[in-house]
């Protein structure tokens, strides 16, 4: 046999342009002296008293290389028969002992692709219009029931080696491998395979995310979308991966389906409001916002958004109005209570700004800074409340309740919250 090895290891090395240049009889014997290395390797992996096949698969490994046998469909049956016994020994061994996970994860693929190769030749008809299916029956049932070990695969390469590419590879296999017309009958009728198509196409959307690919981060969040866990999440990666593409038209779009689709979170909305507040546009805003209330009537944000747009426009009367329906929808929306008091704040300070013309000695001035302050303790427990309820957000209540201690001369709380402010660098 070692004879025959090196023979045959020696004729695979002619170039392509070796075999232009033979004459038909000349190309048919090479042909036949390349093909003896794929059935060589063949006997060699049939062989009952060898546990050890190595020797199989270096024979079809530099088969595999030779032109002369890549349009044969046992080159790659062969291939595939031996890839798939590597396949599962190391994945016998990954219960009980030491494997090589990297070496078993390649095993697997290849052996895929190799079959699904020889599947391609055998389903091509030859010169008398005949197909085969050997592949099919040898390989598709064993493809089919493995497939998990893809995104098995997959996690590892993600978790394990923070290498998203291969992890997105790996994914994406699993899903083009249940596309393929080897198996394609059998996931579609698997119904374990198509209740978890949704869960698993978030797994290679995450991957693609991370490597800033947003095209495959659309391609598989969008059916991610219909997973109960990942859902929402899916939809925020679709959003910024439109973000990303500057498709603005399908980033609003995908927004307020969002919006709509999981009302309480908030991402949805500050993407909006940002938007909103660039484009200078507080009318477009309101009118979608006010869509959302017939949509949604009981969901306090609305009415904060509403709030925030009267702010924006200056019409603090209807903007605190807003912001107490939306109180009164949800007592724990802390930013709610922070415009309301800001709003009455802006009230304090118009109201001073439209007596500038008094004399600060007159009655009618000492008339107007007692109803300045009246506003300023009017605004002191909103900003009390936005205090309870995000005591770390010291960088946003501590200047306004500075400024409401000292003009309502609360020296007390004065002094104890310009402590916190030097604390925090802020004085």
């Amino acid at each position: 046999m070692k004879k025959l090895i090196f023979v045959l290891i020696a004729a695979l090395g002619m170039s392509c342009t070796s075999y232009a240049q033979m004459t038909e009889k000349e190309l048919k014997k090479a042909t036949k002296t390349a093909n003896k290395m794929v059935k060589e390797a063949k006997n060699e992996f049939e062989r009952d008293d060898v546990q050890d096949k190595r020797g199989a698969k270096r024979l079809i490994d530099q088969a595999m290389k030779n032109d002369l046998n890549k349009d044969w469909d046992q080159t790659w049956l062969v291939a595939a028969d031996i890839y798939q016994h590597f396949y599962y020994q190391e994945n016998t061994k990954s219960y009980t002992q030491p494997y090589d996970t990297v070496a078993m994860f390649n095993y697997l693929t290849q052996w895929y692709q190799f079959a699904m190769k020889a599947d391609a030749i055998q389903q091509t008809p030859n010169a008398k219009g005949k197909t085969s299916d050997e592949a099919r029956k040898k390989h598709a049932k064993e493809i089919h029931r493995t497939m998990g070990d893809l995104i098995r695969g997959g996690i590892f390469y993600f978790n394990d080696r923070q290498d998203y590419v291969k992890a997105y590879e790996l994914f994406d296999s699993y899903f083009e491998t249940a596309k393929h017309p080897m198996i394609v009958d059998l996931t579609e009728a698997d119904t374990n395979f198509q209740k978890n198509v949704p869960i698993y196409s978030y797994y290679p959307a995450l991957a693609a995310y991370n490597l800033e690919n947003w095209e495959n981060v659309i391609k598989y969040a969008t059916v991610a979308t219909a997973d109960e866990e990942v859902g929402e999440t899916a939809t925020e990666m679709i959003c910024d991966a439109y973000g990303n593409l500057q498709d603005t038209i399908s980033w609003l779009e995908t927004l307020k389906q969002g919006l709509v689709k999981y009302p309480t979170v908030q991402y949805y909305y500050g993407k909006l409001l940002n938007y909103y507040n660039l484009k200078n546009d507080m009318t477009e805003l309101e009118n979608f916002v006010n869509e959302m209330v017939e949509i949604d009537p009981e969901k306090a944000y609305n009415y904060y958004v509403l709030g925030y747009v009267a702010q924006q426009n200056k019409d603090y009367d209807k903007a605190i109005a807003q912001y107490q329906t939306a109180i009164e929808k949800d007592e724990n929306l802390s930013d709610a209570y922070f415009n309301l008091g800001l709003c009455i704040m802006f009230q304090a300070s118009d109201f001073m700004d439209s007596k500038s013309n008094l004399d600060y000695r007159s009655k009618a001035y000492k008339d107007a800074v007692k109803e300045q302050k009246e506003l300023y303790k009017k605004a002191l427990p909103y900003f009390t409340k936005y205090r309870e309820l995000e005591p770390s957000a010291t960088d946003k209540w501590a200047i306004p309740l500075q400024t409401i201690y000292y003009q309502v001369d609360m020296s007390k709380e004065l002094n104890e919250v310009e402590a916190r402010m030097k604390e925090k660098g802020m004085l």
